[in-house]
């Protein structure tokens, strides 16, 4: 096993950043400022190596180390209710980290084996006290995919609260090129497969972070047997080597490797890529949702502008929720007070230019947008 150091740890901070640190001053400075996720795995990583940490940062990774730890338990005491549960990325990838090195858990991530699990796991967390603070709804895989996002208080009034995911898929893609990932196959789902998998598709929501490679490195770390073939056919069939080549050379620039080499050639990662600019082409064939997909991702990145902002409100104008999801857009549900609808799974509902959904647990207020008003609020909640 590779054993990393607090300084690998800061090598990939500074390949990541582009900055240059001198000393643990401007360390905390450069994490708070670029990369607060590996923050706690350094403070962690010093404490190991004997560093005598301030109060105020030992109180910040005693904090830390507690956080993991309730998702630990809240974890596993759900997945023993829920067996169609699967963990993703945070606790799976902690249990690689070296003896006394934390990883900070913003929130929980687990993927459900059915819609019926997905629900079944929020009745309970809703019973514990958590609440359904989100839920986002969209259309593959021949079915309607669920994200719901639970939250609970954090002891501390000053902390962020608890967070929970739960997703009927693994992951969205990026909006085009890159198709939304429902299940994966058996041989898939090892551990280490399946994480750097998901640190893969996580590319389309941000830049590589400096935790990434630290992951990745222990990730491969625990490859056993013809797994590494596995996960690079897996790489291959997923059309992901465009980003596993550019992690693999952040690894190597940050001196964390050298991890085995991707096998593709670059003829072939020039393939890989005229393809998926093709394919992402196609959606413009159906111009209104093609756009819409675009539009809309660029929104939720915050990347929209004052120009493409006017853009989308003409698209939101244009597309219906029913239709919108049709044409591969997400729908954001915000939960209705009141009892839940009685039904046994996700139904669909629109009246005139209004659309929500009927949960198990909720009733959710559907917009593609990232508003929605007190009327149309009042009108779906009087519906039946």
């Amino acid at each position: 096993m590779m054993g990393l150091t607090s300084e690998d740890l800061v090598a990939a901070l500074t390949t990541c950043t582009g900055e240059e640190v001198n000393g643990p001053g401007e360390t905390v400075a450069l994490l708070r400022q670029s990369q607060p996720s590996l923050t706690a795995t350094v403070l962690s990583a010093w404490e190991v190596q004997g560093r005598e940490l301030s109060p105020a940062l030992q109180a910040e990774l005693d904090a830390k180390r507690a956080r993991a730890g309730y998702y630990r338990s809240v974890g596993t005491t759900l997945m023993s209710k829920v067996p169609g549960l699967t963990s993703v990325k945070g606790l799976e990838i902690l249990d690689l980290y070296p003896a006394g090195w934390t990883r900070q858990l913003n929130d929980l991530d687990l993927v459900a084996a059915s819609e019926a699990d997905l629900w079944l796991a929020c009745g309970h967390l809703i019973a514990d006290g958590w609440e359904i603070d989100t839920a986002t709804f969209s259309y593959f895989a021949g079915a309607v995919q669920v994200l719901a996002s639970m939250r609970r208080p954090s002891e501390d009034p000053y902390d962020i609260p608890y967070g929970i995911e739960l997703t009927t898929y693994c992951a969205l893609g990026n909006f085009g090129a890159i198709s939304p990932l429902a299940t994966l196959p058996e041989k898939w789902r090892v551990s280490a497969i399946k994480n750097i998998i998901m640190l893969l598709y996580e590319r389309y929501e941000q830049p590589f972070r400096a935790r990434d490679l630290v992951d990745v490195v222990l990730l491969h770390d625990a490859l056993r047997g013809s797994e590494l073939a596995e996960l690079h056919r897996a790489v291959a069939a997923l059309r992901l080597g465009v980003e596993y080549r550019e992690l693999l050379t952040l690894v190597d620039r940050a001196g964390l490797g050298p991890l085995p080499a991707w096998p593709a050639r670059p003829l072939a990662v020039a393939a890989t890529q005229a393809l998926r600019l093709t394919r992402g082409a196609s959606y413009f064939l159906r111009p209104v949702a093609g756009a819409g997909r675009q539009l809309q991702r660029r929104m939720i990145t915050g990347e929209l502008g004052r120009a493409g902002s006017r853009v989308w409100d003409a698209v939101q104008d244009r597309l219906p929720v029913p239709a919108a999801m049709s044409g591969g857009l997400l729908a954001f549900g915000l939960p209705l007070e009141g009892p839940p609808p009685s039904v046994p799974r996700t139904v669909l509902c629109r009246h005139g230019d209004l659309a929500w959904a009927d949960t198990p647990v909720a009733r959710f207020l559907l917009t593609i947008g990232d508003f929605v008003t007190e009327e149309q609020f009042n009108e779906i909640s009087g519906s039946n």
